[in-house]
């Protein structure tokens, strides 16, 4: 039944019928499931489960593994990168179902990391991460003993969003709360002020400025980046904090708000020049506007030269003998000029996710983003920006069956390899990501939670909760190849670590 119901969407779709009501409407095939009725609510049974994985794992291996081993005894900052790639699902739904004693315990390990900071100089004032050592940083790569702001910034906008999310309990805020949010707000402010300066105002209002065609090489300078989208998650969140607060309660800096106006204006009017809305008439939804981001920017890019390769054969191989991973560089089976260039390609699937926190966090915090930096409507993305990009991974990204859910490699759709034969300056030999080769970030990624805006989400999200939990040979081996950070081949620790993310993306966001 449920391979037919696949092929029925795929196949409705083709003959451009709307079928937003018939994927609602759709279940799957239960066979002796056990009723579903309530377990993705705020006090189901998926959120129980959520929390029997922080109390006996999750939560020891943030604190020690992450935050005491890699970050203050060896300086590796990517420690902060997988602190918020692993935590952040459960911080957004902690705040849905008001669990305040589960983020207090997450802000006593953000405290931690606070330790971990640098004081900067008379010509860099404010205090950063440096990356000391992991595995990373490397001098070929430039980031040994330097700050890695992708590092910084993802994991200061969760922690922003702690800070929110405790700073709406005013009137029961305890001592370290208190202490928490003004750290917090302080650490935050420290490195906005650095990274937004006129100059760099100056390279955002030129970037708004560009178009793809002005794209003309390999360069990543004319880029619409996740640091930037970030950075206004951070803003949003800190705008939240003074709305319940006030700025004094707050700690922000006299000043700031006056001082970053420009810098998040020039942020938000590149990202709005970077967002594509596109009308599909005919699609497996019905007649939808679609939101795509620096599409076309990024075709020329060596990470997504062989997008428009869709073929399973690896265009790259590394040494035979040695597997990927190994300090070896991989082999070209297949030339980058062998492969027509896709002129839509911006994003990938597996850095969109970005879009999840961010888009909430605009959301939320809307109207104190205009009253704290006075910014007009106008300044701000439409209020439905968020369902259009839902609408863009149902009826675009999304293979459409509902028995195994697959997802193309880019947000334009396109399937081809990505990153063949990545060179990140660890010496490491990667061969790239097939096509679905970045299908795990459906989960690990929070996309769930679009369920929301769109509730045909659930569909997908719910198949895969139950794919996972089968114990047949066929979907153990779809899981394997397609969801392989769930499967029994990956180790116990990385799949407790992506379950947890998962299950927390689920909860309280309308899956029936």
């Amino acid at each position: 039944m449920v391979r037919a119901l696949g092929f029925f969407l795929i196949l409705a779709s083709w003959g451009g019928y709307g079928l937003s009501a018939d994927l609602r409407s759709l279940e799957l095939d239960r066979g002796n499931r056990p009723a579903e009725a309530g377990i993705f609510i705020c006090g189901g049974e998926v959120e129980q489960a959520v929390w029997t994985s922080w109390e006996t794992s999750v939560k020891r291996y943030l604190q020690q593994d992450l935050l005491e081993h890699r970050l203050l005894n060896h300086g590796d900052v990517y420690a902060l990168y997988d602190f918020e790639i692993f935590a952040h699902n459960m911080v957004l739904m902690a705040r849905r179902c008001h669990r305040t004693h589960r983020l207090r315990e997450v802000a006593e390990l953000i405290n931690k990391s606070y330790s971990a900071l640098t004081e900067g100089t008379a010509l860099s004032p404010g205090r950063r991460w440096i990356c000391r050592g992991g595995s990373v940083c490397t001098n070929k790569n430039h980031l040994l003993d330097n700050e890695v702001i992708l590092c910084s910034v993802q994991f200061l906008a969760m922690a922003a969003s702690v800070a929110n999310a405790l700073a709406i309990q005013e009137r029961s805020l305890t001592r370290e709360d208190k202490a928490f949010i003004k750290e917090t707000v302080s650490v935050a402010a420290d490195h906005l002020l650095r990274w937004g300066g006129w100059v760099t105002v100056y390279r955002l209002k030129w970037q708004a400025a560009a178009s793809a065609d002005d794209v003309t090489n390999s360069s990543s300078a004319l880029f619409f980046t996740d640091k930037s989208l970030w950075m206004i998650t951070i803003y949003s969140e800190l705008s939240g904090i003074v709305r319940n607060l006030s700025p004094a309660a707050a700690a922000l800096p006299s000043g700031f708000a006056e001082r970053q106006r420009a810098h998040l204006k020039a942020l938000l009017r590149l990202f709005k020049s970077r967002v594509t809305i596109r009308h599909l008439p005919f699609s497996r939804i019905g007649p939808v506007d679609v939101a795509d981001i620096d599409r076309g920017y990024w075709r020329l890019y060596a990470d997504n030269q062989y997008a428009g390769y869709e073929n399973e054969k690896k265009p790259a191989l590394c040494t035979i003998g040695k597997e990927a991973g190994s300090t070896q560089k991989p082999e070209l089976q297949i030339s980058p000029s062998a492969v027509t260039r896709r002129q839509d390609t911006g994003w990938d699937f597996s850095h969109a996710r970005r879009l999840v926190p961010a888009l909430d966090a605009i959301g939320r915090n809307r109207e104190a983003l205009q009253i704290l930096f006075a910014l007009s409507r106008d300044d701000l993305p439409g209020n439905d920006l968020a369902t259009s990009f839902a609408n863009n991974l149902l009826a675009v990204i999304w293979n459409g069956d509902v028995a195994k859910p697959l997802f193309a490699n880019y947000w334009s759709g396109a399937n081809g390899w990505f990153r063949v034969a990545y060179d990140n300056g660890t010496g490491e030999c990667r061969e790239g990501y097939p096509p679905y080769g970045l299908t795990d970030a459906f989960a690990t990624g929070g996309y769930a939670a679009w369920t929301r805006y769109r509730p045909e989400i659930g569909l997908p999200a719910k198949a895969l909760y139950w794919l996972l939990r089968d114990e047949s040979r066929e979907s153990k081996a779809f899981i394997a190849k397609y969801y392989p950070s769930f499967s029994d081949n990956e180790d116990g620790r990385i799949t407790a670590l992506t379950q947890f993310a998962f299950q927390a993306s689920l909860v309280a966001v309308g899956i029936p």
